[in-house]
């Protein structure tokens, strides 16, 4: 399942549609306002943004020791010498580098060479002379390694390779950092969704609780009741009352993961439950027989194709890369320059006058050899970088397997639970039917009285936890759903494909 990510994303602002705001709305919440907002303010993807233009910055300057040098000096010396043999003499000379991927160094250069030269004379017998020199010469030549830091493994290239493999890795990472906010960005929406239906549950049996027990209180007195059906119906009350307090504060908490995710401030009127634009989804009209024997049958190729693996394979790749390279680089050094010259001068000619240097052929061409070998008494250093690139490399690799073996540990760890969570919350579902069913039954047999308020209270209090079990079953099977997607890859991978992205869909190929 290859997947092309939202590493457009980075400019998401300008891609999706959104208002500008400084404070975002949470009374008022829909998933895709959650993930429009969240991709532009959320700090772990700023930060990994921040990462790859870091690694971008390292692949420049990688790339950069292959980019050819041209390097220019200029020289001059003005009067005569303190061994009075030269006076105004002046030296411009330039060279151009051209690096390889090979290990290669072409080079090619000049000198423009003039001088006066004083020849001493002797005293009352013949004046001192002074004898203008000009030169001038090129040459080309190339600078190669013969042993280490030839070939494709020569430090500069291997020092790339490893920067573009990690400047891959840390973009794929962007993409994996984009998926792991909407999978958690998700949940953070939908638990608190979940947290403000139960809460709405518990409201609605905290109001019917102290109906009930205000309509036992009128019932003592017309001494119909014993006052002890007030203990009962007053601990029934504070029971439910309990209840609905800490579903209070599961929606706060729910709120602050959320904003977590989120990472922006937000507007939130006191005392009032956010709006939501979504529905949850139900789990029983999911096709999910077909959907979990088509990822049983394809789980590998899943697992290995997510932005997560595919981010540290590249990192395995890199450090593969540098220990290929230490490994072969553990040579001695064996250096050869070749250098042709060709030079000429002449003397007695105006200053700066080059135009003869050449013709003359003096002192002509030659060619320059120098080869060099350095043997080290130990090669430490070399085996001790090989020791480490290669304890590096086999951590990665180690690291690779892992993440395959558990990626797809938890996939088939989800897919069971799931086998088991549908059914068992279709039960739920059924158990609250007949729970409600019950308590209404039980209500109009205590109207009739042939049932006790204890017993009116104990099916009141089943049908009320029953739909709270269907609450907290449902968003037990969305939570396993979404963490289920993020291991498989099944996110958008488009931002058109984002406008219209409902995690709620089957999709199998």
């Amino acid at each position: 399942m290859k997947k092309k990510f939202l590493i457009i994303f980075l400019l998401v602002a300008g891609i999706v549609p959104a208002k500008s705001q400084k404070l975002f709305n949470y009374d008022s919440l829909s998933a895709f306002n959650v993930l429009q907002t969240g991709l532009e303010t959320n700090f772990n993807i700023k930060m990994k943004k921040q990462i790859v233009g870091e690694s971008q910055g390292q692949l420049a300057r990688a790339r950069g020791f292959f980019n050819p040098s041209l390097s220019l000096t200029a020289d001059g010396m003005y009067g005569t010498d303190p061994a009075v043999t030269v006076r105004n003499s002046s030296t411009f000379s330039g060279q151009l580098l051209v690096p390889t991927r090979l290990g290669l160094k072409f080079y090619t250069g000049f000198k423009l060479f003039t001088e006066t030269q004083i020849i001493s004379g002797v005293p009352e017998v013949f004046p001192s002379t002074y004898m203008p020199v000009n030169e001038s010469g090129m040459w080309a030549g190339v600078s190669m390694p013969l042993m280490r830091d030839l070939g494709r493994n020569n430090s500069g290239n291997i020092s790339y390779l490893s920067t573009l493999m990690m400047n891959k890795a840390q973009n794929v990472a962007f993409t994996d950092e984009v998926c792991q906010f909407i999978k958690n960005a998700l949940t953070s929406y939908y638990t608190s969704y979940q947290r403000v239906t139960v809460y709405k549950i518990l409201r609605d049996a905290d109001k019917d609780a102290r109906q009930y027990r205000s309509d036992i209180q009128a019932m003592i007195a017309d001494e119909q009741l014993a006052k002890t059906e007030d203990y009962r119906a007053t601990a029934y009350q504070l029971n439910i009352s309990q209840q609905l307090s800490a579903a209070r504060n599961d929606i706060y908490n729910s709120l602050f993961d959320l904003i977590s995710a989120l990472s922006v401030k937000g507007i939130k009127n006191a005392n009032t439950l956010p709006v939501y634009l979504d529905s949850l989804p139900d789990p029983l009209a999911f096709p999910w027989s077909h959907y979990a024997a088509y990822i049983m049958k394809n789980v590998d190729s899943m697992v290995v194709s997510t932005p997560y693996f595919k981010s540290q394979e590249l990192v395995t790749s890199s450090s593969r890369i540098e220990m290929d390279g230490a490994k072969y680089n553990k040579l001695n050094e064996l250096n050869l320059d070749l250098r042709y010259l060709y030079f000429g001068s002449t003397a007695y000619q105006p200053f700066s006058e080059f135009s003869q240097t050449f013709s003359n052929g003096s002192p002509g061409s030659s060619v320059n050899v120098t080869l060099s070998y350095k043997i080290p008494f130990k090669n430490e250093e070399r085996k001790g970088e090989y020791l480490t690139k290669l304890s590096s490399y086999e951590f990665n690799k180690t690291q690779l397997e892992k993440i395959k073996f558990e990626s797809r540990l938890q996939v088939v760890k989800i897919i069971s639970d799931l086998g088991q969570m549908l059914p068992m919350y279709k039960s739920q579902v059924e158990i609250a039917d007949v729970e409600k069913k019950t308590y209404l039954n039980e209500v109009s047999k205590f109207k009739m009285g042939v049932s006790t308020q204890i017993d009116m209270i104990n099916t009141y209090m089943d049908y009320k936890t029953a739909l709270v079990n269907v609450e907290n079953g449902r968003l037990g099977i969305i939570s396993r759903i979404l963490e289920l997607k993020y291991l498989i890859g099944d996110f958008p991978s488009s931002t058109d494909q984002l406008a219209k992205y409902n995690p709620w869909t089957f999709i199998t190929k």
